[in-house]
């Protein structure tokens, strides 16, 4: 019995040396900067964002990028809040912003897809970048994210990190850099991924072999919807962990909503490969079957649990350095152990949970709404 306990942590602590190893090796490669820059469409999904969207367009407004070949799009669905009057205010004297009110039409969509599905009939240009309303890109962005396209690349994903103040808000940045550091390095063995869809470029040619946003089954995680046709098609892709193409997201303050925003992933996430699922499993295992071994053979228990924490530990101290930021504390580490000893088995419960997920004051049942 022991032994059967004993093969689920040492698999995930296999699992977790490929990946240091994967995250030591990696390198993001730019292409060389080109004579004149190509006409871009930048696209952003707003519903109730108030506290967020002036902040997002100023970064958006100090963009280093030619402002006659940018076109900024807004999508405001159908906010309850001051949202479109503050966009609307924000963009009088620039030319390059657009705001386009999103209607209820006929199209079989909803939550985010809805909004891009509009937004790209009055997109232009060779590419189309995608982020959101609560979410501030830097001036580097858009060069950063062209720059890492070769002529097979269908679509580029950028990291994005959450910023905030306090314990809570510092656990869910460490969490959401190690994550998307995992996530990144499954793209790199060559297997496609996922993109983040607060983050990503994709070139216009490649979108519209899809069908755009229009003709893609609806998910609630339409990022990966996306990505996963345009890869289907036969484009490569690239998920890049690098500074210039770093985005930082607020923190999500209230419990509840941290637990419905990891069941939208999950439930979007009942789409994906089933090797996916086989680490999800594993991961989530070893939160169960570790703290079995406690009472079996405790030393061992320990002794895994602390390989464990050092290899993550050093995971996510190599992707702070990719990303030019401080590193977190030793404090801080510890305290992020303890953070997903509790949200794992709290969100594998609550995903269980027959309850719709809340996104944005909407209520969606599963993947597919």
């Amino acid at each position: 019995m022991i032994y059967l306990l004993l093969a689920i942590p040492l698999l995930y602590l296999l699992v977790q040396s490929l990946q240091l190893y994967a995250l030591i090796q990696y390198c993001s490669i730019q292409q060389p900067e080109p004579e004149s820059w190509p006409e871009v469409s930048l696209m952003v999904a707003a519903r109730n964002e108030a506290n967020n969207i002036l902040s997002c367009l100023e970064a958006l407004n100090k963009l280093d990028y030619p402002k006659e070949r940018l076109h900024i799009l807004i999508g405001n669905d159908q906010s309850t809040d001051e949202t479109s009057a503050l966009v609307t205010a924000f963009i009088a004297d620039k030319p390059q912003f657009r705001l386009i009110q999103i209607q209820d039409n006929e199209l079989p969509l909803k939550a985010k897809a809805r909004v891009m599905a509009q937004l790209d009939p009055h997109a232009q240009g060779d590419f189309y970048l995608i982020t959101d309303a609560d979410v501030q890109v830097p001036p580097s962005w858009i060069k950063g994210l062209l720059r890492r396209f070769t002529p097979e690349t269908g679509v580029v994903s950028g990291t994005t990190m959450v910023r905030g103040r306090g314990a809570n808000a510092k656990n869910q940045e460490i969490d959401w850099a190690y994550f998307m550091g995992l996530l990144n390095i499954i793209s790199y063995t060559g297997v496609p991924a996922t993109a983040v869809g607060n983050n990503m470029a994709v070139r216009a040619a490649a979108y519209w072999q899809t069908g755009g946003y229009a003709a893609i089954r609806f998910s609630i995680t339409e990022d990966y919807k996306l990505y996963q046709e345009i890869c289907r098609h036969g484009w490569k892709w690239d998920n890049v962990m690098a500074p210039d193409v770093l985005a930082f997201t607020a923190a999500v303050d209230d419990q509840v909503q941290l637990l419905h925003q990891r069941k939208r992933w999950l439930s979007g996430g009942t789409e994906l490969p089933w090797y996916w699922w086989l680490l999800f499993g594993v991961f989530g295992l070893f939160y169960l079957v570790t703290p079995a071994l406690l009472f079996l053979n405790a030393l061992s228990a320990l002794g895994l649990w602390l390989a464990k924490w050092l290899l993550q530990s050093f995971q996510i101290l190599r992707i702070y350095n990719l990303l030019a930021l401080p590193a977190p504390s030793l404090f801080q580490l510890l305290r992020y152990e303890l953070y997903l000893t509790l949200l794992t088995p709290a969100t594998a419960i609550f995903f269980l949970l027959p309850l719709p997920t809340n996104w944005k004051g909407r209520l969606y049942r599963g993947a597919k709404g």
